[in-house]
């Protein structure tokens, strides 16, 4: 795999692979430098098929984790505001269905707006809008260190 074999790059792979989820999230599981992409997720998922985004959703959350979620438009597609507002309101459904996937929380939202990809692309955040240390840092690939098997 690519990601494998440069390590110091990363790789945002959008539209998480649909519709491929759970190649996905294996691949982004064991490859520090791979991140989700929401472009499409959002957009073409959230209101057309809003049961399924969450499905989508939830995988991310509980293979990747939020810290590995970088938010996107497809802006050339979409306007930005309607999927912003939405995403801001979303909440996973509290049926049965959905009982074992993490809940996503406002922190959690920030950094998928935003906090990640400042961290990814070192974007100095000013302090009013950085979340409170118990929050934990959003994941960028010097937080990622590679193991390797030669010694």
């Amino acid at each position: 795999m690519v990601a494998t074999n440069f390590p110091e790059l990363n790789f945002i792979v959008e539209h998480v692979g649909l519709p491929r989820i759970e190649d996905f999230c294996f691949m982004a599981t064991q490859e520090p430098n791979v991140y989700a992409g929401l472009a499409v997720v959002i957009g073409g998922l959230m209101h057309a098929r809003p049961r399924f985004f969450s499905k989508v959703m939830g995988e991310l959350l509980f293979w990747v984790g939020e810290d590995k979620m970088l938010w996107a438009s497809d802006y050339a597609i979409w306007e930005p505001r309607w999927q912003l507002e939405g995403f801001v309101n979303w909440t996973m459904p509290e049926d049965a269905e959905f009982s074992d996937y993490p809940r996503l929380t406002t922190e959690g939202k920030k950094k998928i707006l935003g906090l990640n990809a400042a961290k990814l692309y070192g974007i100095d955040v000013p302090e009013e809008f950085r979340l409170p240390d118990e929050a934990g840092t959003p994941a960028a690939k010097e937080d990622a260190q590679l193991v390797s098997d030669t010694p």
